[in-house]
């Protein structure tokens, strides 16, 4: 047994060693990325819900967000030319960083302050996202976009075990005893999210990538395949939408406070992370409609059960089934995408208008999801509009399945 477990990480090694040198640097800056967000993203939602004593803050913060993600997209395409790919990478994941311990040592916040802060935090992502997908669309030209996207994936989910639930426990740990106030243990969790996020961009910087010239920003012939791809993003986007607007409230809600929360998000990560990589060792192009499928169908029964028993075991089964439809439906859906965009391109500096226009229409789907959260809020009450609106976007994202079959059909037939 053991014999077969070495040799099976061996294998898996001499994959990750074919992938090329660059390509390496990504995905370790990206791996200590991915231990700040749960820092300054899942818990700053949880500080917000604590300080205000309600959703609202939450929401506010978080439209600033998608607002200012596309901002940060295309103005990441004007600095582009002046400044090298690789600085406003790490200018971008360090202003996240910043703009979260902000939050958290203004001593007196307004509803503008909240949302100023969502709106920088979302330019900074701007920022660092639309160099991190350009990076790794640029890097994977010719590789296996599903293998490479669910190592991503498979490490997320494995530092979501474990730092939600030392992040949560230290801050309920405070509360519980009483050595130490909430708000200085929001501080200590900030302040660690802020230099994770400087180790992320300082490790790319030593990368020997060039920049590449960024000609355009808008996609100007858009043909009915990516009419088709926007489509899609608007319709998956539904569920992040609704994900940042409530995820965290209804744990800490129906569940428990910062330490149920992280522990809940470590237990979710670690059933699926498992999952996730066989699927992108096994995943072929044309079959990834049927996990997203399989996912639509799973968020749509989770949904109507969180709607039939609102209470703690509710939503966490319906936690617990979001992140199962996750691992499901993005690897392969999004490995989908980026083939398009490598099929659609003229070429590598054409390459960013379509990052831009992805960018555009994953936040109109996530204002969307917002938008029906906000009007079952307005409409009824925080409990209808965390029990119900769900349902709703589970039942609209059935028709995302056509979309993604018809995109994977016509790339394995431009493939061949």
């Amino acid at each position: 047994m053991f014999h077969s477990i070495k040799r099976r990480i061996s294998i898996e090694l001499s994959h990750y060693r074919a992938l090329h040198k660059d390509t390496r640097h990504l995905l370790l800056s990206y791996f200590l990325y991915l231990m700040s967000y749960p820092l300054i993203a899942t818990f700053m939602d949880a500080y917000l819900w604590r300080t205000s004593g309600g959703i609202w803050w939450v929401i506010i913060y978080n439209l600033g967000y998608i607002t200012g993600l596309p901002i940060g997209f295309y103005l990441n395409g004007f600095l582009l030319r002046k400044i090298h790919v690789l600085r406003l990478y790490f200018i971008g994941a360090v202003l996240q960083g910043i703009t979260a311990l902000s939050v958290v040592f203004l001593a007196t916040k307004t509803v503008q302050d909240i949302g100023m802060f969502g709106l920088l935090y979302g330019v900074g992502g701007g920022l660092y996202w639309a160099n991190k997908n350009y990076l790794s669309l640029k890097l994977t030209r010719g590789t296996n976009k599903v293998y490479y996207n669910s190592i991503e994936s498979s490490v997320d989910l494995m530092i979501n075990i474990v730092v939600p639930v030392l992040a949560g426990w230290f801050i309920a740990f405070g509360d519980h005893t009483e050595w130490y106030a909430h708000e200085l243990s929001y501080k200590v969790v900030m302040v660690v999210g802020l230099i994770c996020t400087i180790f992320a961009g300082g490790v790319l910087q030593s990368s020997t990538m060039r920049n590449e010239t960024v000609y355009g920003l808008v996609v100007k012939h858009v043909t009915r395949r990516w009419w088709i791809v926007r489509l899609f993003h608007i319709l998956y986007n539904l569920q992040v939408g609704i994900a940042l607007a409530m995820g965290s409230v209804l744990i800490l809600t129906l569940i428990g406070g910062e330490g149920v929360l992280g522990t809940l998000q470590a237990v979710t990560a670690g059933l699926s992370a498992f999952m996730l990589y066989v699927i992108g060792r096994k995943t072929s192009l044309r079959h990834s409609w049927m996990f997203v499928a399989v996912g639509a169908v799973i968020f749509v029964l989770a949904s109507g059960f969180l709607a039939s028993w609102f209470t703690w075991f509710g939503a966490f089964v319906y936690t617990l089934a979001f992140t199962i439809v996750y691992v499901l439906q993005w690897p392969s859906s999004y490995s989908v995408v980026m083939e398009v965009m490598e099929q659609e391109a003229d070429g590598p500096a054409d390459q960013y208008a379509y990052v831009c226009d992805n960018e555009l229409f994953f936040n109109i789907g996530r204002l969307g999801g917002i938008l029906i959260v906000i009007g079952l809020l307005v409409a009824f009450s925080q409990n209808t509009a965390l029990r119900w609106s769900p349902l709703i976007i589970a039942c609209i994202q059935l028709f995302m399945i056509w979309p993604i079959k018809m995109l994977g059909e016509m790339v394995t037939a431009e493939k061949k």
